[in-house]
């Protein structure tokens, strides 16, 4: 029997009818979830402690994607993993809107600790709608670092392949990734 089975872990054909169903009927062109926490345009690893950061390369190199984009997005840590379906389940910590990569910075000074890994996904979309998408996520998910307005008591997980687990979106538009000689570097900082 797989690890994922016995372990009842949500990575495969994860639903998240709750969301889709309100989303579905509040919104006339609603964003189903899995689309906002599994397949958005951005998403990347962020390894904040400098020791593991890459020569001159910093996390906010890798934030630069979000510069002057307002949208949703979700911080994310590392879950379980299943070999099997060579898939990796994120588990979300926190939900938020606006300009995302102010916001972010802003988190990972205020809330991060340095030794713990990163994971950020964004959704760009209008501010308004981006408040719409925030609310129904606190509603309906709970979130560790989420303290106002979050009655959710289901736990959000994203289910994301190899390459948007390891590579994200934002891997090759990092400036100076000459200095990067492989892409085996990043899997050093997974450990």
């Amino acid at each position: 029997m797989p690890k994922c089975l016995d372990q009842d872990l949500p990575c495969q054909n994860h639903t998240y009818s709750n969301f889709d169903r309100t989303a579905q009927a509040e919104l006339r062109n609603a964003p189903y979830a899995s689309q906002i926490v599994n397949e958005s345009a951005f998403c990347t690893m962020l390894a904040i402690d400098s020791a593991l950061q890459l020569d001159a390369i910093t996390y906010k190199d890798f934030l630069k994607g979000l510069r002057g984009k307002n949208g949703l997005y979700h911080l994310w840590i590392d879950y379980d993993n299943c070999d099997e379906h060579e898939t990796h389940t994120m588990l979300g910590v926190y939900v938020g809107k606006g300009m995302a990569e102010s916001r972010i910075l802003a988190h990972i000074k205020e809330k991060w600790p340095d030794e713990q890994l990163l994971y950020v996904g964004f959704y760009e979309c209008p501010n308004r709608i981006a408040k719409y998408l925030e609310q129904l996520f606190l509603d309906i998910y709970k979130f560790h670092l989420n303290t106002n307005e979050n009655p959710g008591t289901e736990s959000l997980f994203a289910v994301w392949d190899y390459d948007r687990y390891f590579h994200g979106t934002e891997l090759h538009s990092v400036n100076n990734l000459s200095k990067i000689e492989s892409l085996d570097d990043l899997d050093q900082v997974h450990g």
